[in-house]
């Protein structure tokens, strides 16, 4: 396959040097053509009339009374929503025949079947359009499967923030572009291009997705990853433990089996100048770009968005033409500032940096005047000028632009006195801010992306992560002076943790599950931690002094629960706290298992089960029965989750043996008594654990994901 564009026009500090001319370009014909700009300026206004007045109930009306019309101005839409994409997408005006082809048949990417979604999948896949042909794709499966799969393992604030409804833009967009490439064809054609494409298009919106996160410490993993799957040839070995990174690993599989990396470079350097480009951004801070100017920051915003398209591009495009950088830069600096202005107010509390967010006096000129220059100087130099590009995208902007107003009664005078505009600026807010008969604007939307992840759609290392935030904040409340060394300090002991700490995130599973507040069982959270890092010092000589510190800390923590709990339900809780871990139970289990260590193998197959229940099923239960006493749950229940308990952690147990293999450094079960026997006791163990769960009156979806994943993690 020939690729006219290539790896050499994305080499080194090439992007970057792009980045400025084009930026360079931009202020230089910005500051000589006012007139344009004001030009464009009333083509937005224009616009706001019909904008204002759409309303549902009267094109409902219209269709009614004239059905030719209310068809001609369906089809009108259509053909600007179709010109103003193919424009943005390929950086071409699409001919008039091409318009024709792509609004003439409406079986042309239909939108999928996708029933009321519960699970924010089905609202983000409601946003792409594919054809029906898409339904099932060799090594993708569907993809609302595979969007199920990422929505469950992306972090919640990235959920919450719309990361599923930029994932499906990402799609979306690669397979408009994708099926203009093939238009005109038969639909065998196109169809096999859409099919290969397909699992493409979802890598880079994994890598979107990956490249969107913060890089703290809870999103390492992902990051560590992403930059070899956009360097390497092959996937990556020795994928952690993180469903994020997994999903990443699978996309880049699925990238390479369509897109091998030896012959689509481009692609590759493409994915990756999109996240070097984050990552100056995410590390740059507000002094930085204070003293760098606004369009040190607005360069690599540009080339961010820049090069994302230049990649949807090589995906979609059989044979993608030169010169893609110039006209997608100019591209992604229009579309730029619009989007840093809607998100202006999130991205002020977020701290993230945009011209939107920084001092006007810090910046290189004035972010609402150069929204509309950008896109005047879109049009001047990428389309030459062409009138329906030009009322496509400032229809489009005139819309957003009117919806974000009406969010917020005083937005326009608060913009007015940050920002400095012209005349016509100004008129055109004040027309745009005027009450609409359109009822809430289309940003309700938006807003409603906020909602919670449901229990049932998380992956259990996903929902572990996104607790240890409120399991760090109570370590550091409440057990100062226990060894805790801040947020992460005792956490860092914790091996085995699916994401986030495991033992604490079991106990607020059983907290989400219940629908309880967990707020008030803080204190059992952190002393759950500290019990379980004491135990685990308690294994070395060296360290049993820090040992008994941290448990007798862990005791103190939870006297502080009769403030929020009645007390019989506290001294019960200790009762059984102090019972698990006493020379019984989990004292013991240390025992057995550094005599495991020393490679003593017990007698016969009970042995080992012992050992792993008084280890691995101690410590579930650690976490879970005293919090189910403390939550006032019926004495029978907490018995299931004893059971519970008991059978998940030897499932963990025997899954690590079958996974250290022969290679193990100690005896394990499947070495002695042969992995067939290990995956037979592990099945009968989690089906134990399912019927244990079956009784439970409350919502059991996370633990009954914790134990699958207990069943078939492979690290």
């Amino acid at each position: 396959m020939t690729q006219h564009f290539s790896a050499a026009e994305l080499a080194g500090d090439a992007p970057v040097a792009a980045a400025r001319d084009a930026l360079d370009a931009f202020r230089s014909w910005s500051g000589a053509h006012s007139d344009d700009i004001a030009a464009h300026v009333y083509r937005w206004s224009s616009h706001l009339p019909e904008v204002l007045e759409r309303h549902r109930l009267l094109n409902r009306l219209r269709r009614s009374l004239d059905p030719g019309a209310a068809r001609a101005a369906e089809q009108a839409r259509l053909r600007r929503r179709a010109l103003r994409r193919h424009a943005l997408a390929l950086g071409e005006v699409p001919s008039p025949e091409v318009l024709d082809l792509l609004t003439a048949d409406p079986r042309r990417l239909p939108r999928p079947a996708v029933p009321v979604p519960v699970d924010g999948v089905g609202t983000a896949l409601e946003r792409v359009r594919f054809s029906a042909s898409l339904h099932r794709v060799p090594g993708l499966g569907t993809l609302r499967e595979r969007m199920s799969r990422l929505y469950a393992a992306l972090p919640g604030e990235a959920v919450a923030s719309g990361a599923m409804d930029r994932a499906a833009r990402t799609i979306g967009g690669v397979l408009a572009v994708a099926s203009h490439d093939t238009l005109g064809e038969d639909d065998d054609t196109a169809a096999a291009h859409l099919r290969r494409v397909v699992p493409g298009a979802y890598a880079l919106a994994v890598a979107q997705a990956v490249v969107d996160l913060p890089a703290h410490a809870r999103h390492d993993a992902h990051h560590r990853l992403l930059p070899h799957l956009l360097t390497e040839a092959e996937p990556a070995e020795g994928v952690p433990d993180d469903p994020l990174a997994e999903e990443l690993h699978a996309a880049h599989v699925l990238l390479l089996d369509g897109f091998p990396f030896a012959g689509h470079r481009a692609l590759y350097r493409a994915t990756e100048v999109m996240y070097l480009a984050r990552s100056r951004a995410e590390r740059r801070t507000r002094e930085d770009a204070v003293r760098d100017g606004g369009d040190a920051l607005l360069a690599d915003a540009v080339l961010e968005t820049g090069a994302g398209a230049i990649a949807a591009t090589l995906l979609g495009r059989r044979n993608p033409p030169a010169g893609l950088l110039r006209p997608h830069l100019a591209a992604a600096l229009a579309t730029r500032f619009r989007h840093d202005l809607l998100d202006r107010e999130r991205d002020a509390v977020t701290g993230r940096l945009t011209t939107f967010t920084l001092a006007p006096r810090d910046l290189d000129g004035d972010p609402l005047h150069d929204l509309f220059a950008a896109e005047a100087h879109l049009v001047a130099t990428v389309f030459d000028g062409d009138t329906g590009v030009a009322d496509a995208l400032a229809r489009h902007g005139a819309g957003r632009l009117a919806d974000h107003l009406a969010r917020r009664a005083g937005l326009v005078e608060e913009l007015l006195e940050a920002h400095r505009v012209t005349p016509e600026i100004e008129a055109l807010l004040r027309s745009a801010a005027r009450p609409s008969r359109r009822g809430a604007p289309s940003g309700a939307v938006r807003a409603a992306r906020g909602r919670a992840r449901p229990t049932a759609a998380t992956d259990p290392r996903a929902f572990a992560a996104d607790r240890s935030v409120f399991v760090d904040a109570a370590l550091t409340r409440h057990a100062s002076g226990n060894g805790a060394r801040g947020p992460r300090g005792v956490l860092s002991h914790s091996p085995e943790g699916p994401g986030g700490p495991l033992r604490p995130a079991l106990a607020l599973m059983l907290v989400e599950g219940a629908a309880a507040d967990p707020e008030p069982l803080a204190p059992l959270v952190a002393a759950v931690e500290l019990f379980h890092t004491g135990s685990l010092a308690l294994d070395e000589r060296a360290s049993h002094l820090a040992g008994i510190a941290l448990v007798s800390g862990g005791y103190g923590l939870m006297a502080r629960l009769a403030a929020t709990h009645p007390p019989e339900r506290v001294v019960g809780a200790m009762a059984r706290m102090g019972a698990l871990l006493g020379p019984e139970r989990l004292c013991r289990g240390r025992y057995l298992d550094r005599a495991l260590a020393r490679g003593e193998e017990p007698a016969g197959v009970a042995g080992f089960l012992e050992v792993y229940a008084l280890t691995a099923s101690t410590e579930i239960e650690i976490a879970l029965a005293p919090t189910a006493i403390l939550l006032g749950l019926p004495g029978h229940e907490v018995d299931l989750l004893t059971a519970y308990a008991h059978h998940a952690g030897i499932v963990l147990r025997i899954r690590r043996d079958l996974l250290a293999g022969s290679g193990a450094d100690r005896p394990t079960l499947a070495s002695a008594h042969g992995r067939a026997t290990a995956a037979r006791l592990l099945a009968w163990h989690r089906d134990r654990a399912e019927a244990a769960l079956d009784g439970l009156a409350l919502d059991t979806a996370l633990l009954r994901a914790a134990l699958d994943h207990f069943a078939t993690r492979r690290v």
